[in-house]
């Protein structure tokens, strides 16, 4: 592996640990993706819409706008400070008083720069957003390795046949897979290239206990639109 392709993996592993982290502390918040977005809405607070803050929790935005990671410490900010003013509903008030912000050991919160270092890799997560205990995965043989690939395959066809769309948009299946995985990805849904056992080992996603490629292609099929007169 040359430099600057380990270099582009570091970036995609901490931009998918950063986005977890993110739903992690969604999730221990008690809030929903769109929590964030009433109490912007609702207080007033017109630059902090998180528009885009579900991509960022899925991985699916490699570069963000530094506007993002701005908007985050803004919100961390006044969660911290618990400035719930303008916040006039009662439900969403409860979840907010109930959030905990992100904050260093010294119990300064983070800024717009340790989100972006954290999504860089620079600053891990604090311990209570850390990742959960994880699963190894599964030990494969080259025929199962072979046979998980064909049934990728098999079902990126049938997802297109069921909608009805053109046979072009299975190409596009690939841009669903991370940037160094793209090209293998793609090869292995035409069915001109399988993944070793050990290519697999490193598309394990051990927190969410699956194959990374198994979501891409979710992804992936969710975004088919049914072909003209369907």
């Amino acid at each position: 592996m040359t430099v600057y392709s380990e270099v582009r993996l570091h970036s995609e592993r901490s931009s998918l640990e950063f986005g977890r982290m993110l739903r992690r502390w969604r999730v221990l918040n008690g809030w929903t993706q769109y929590t964030i977005r009433k109490w912007a809405n609702e207080a007033g607070h017109s630059s902090s819409s998180h528009s885009g803050l579900s991509e960022l929790e899925r991985g699916l935005t490699r570069h963000p706008r530094s506007s993002w990671f701005i908007n985050l410490a803004e919100t961390n900010e006044r969660l911290h400070q618990a400035d719930f003013a303008g916040v006039t509903s009662r439900d969403l008030l409860d979840q907010l008083t109930n959030g905990r912000a992100i904050t260093h050991d010294d119990g300064t919160p983070w800024g717009a720069a340790d989100f972006w270092s954290c999504h860089v890799g620079l600053l891990p997560p604090p311990a209570w957003l850390a990742a959960p205990p994880t699963n190894p995965a599964p030990e494969l043989t080259d025929q199962a390795a072979a046979d998980l690939c064909a049934a990728w395959a098999q079902h990126a066809r049938k997802q297109v046949r069921l909608v009805g769309a053109a046979s072009s948009d299975l190409i596009r299946a690939g841009g669903a897979a991370t940037a160094s995985a793209r090209s293998k990805w793609l090869n292995v849904l035409l069915e001109l290239d399988v993944y070793s056992p050990q290519e697999l080992k490193e598309l394990w996603d051990a927190e969410k206990s699956e194959w990374a490629p198994a979501n891409w292609l979710n992804s992936w099929a969710a975004s088919l639109q049914p072909a003209k007169g369907k």
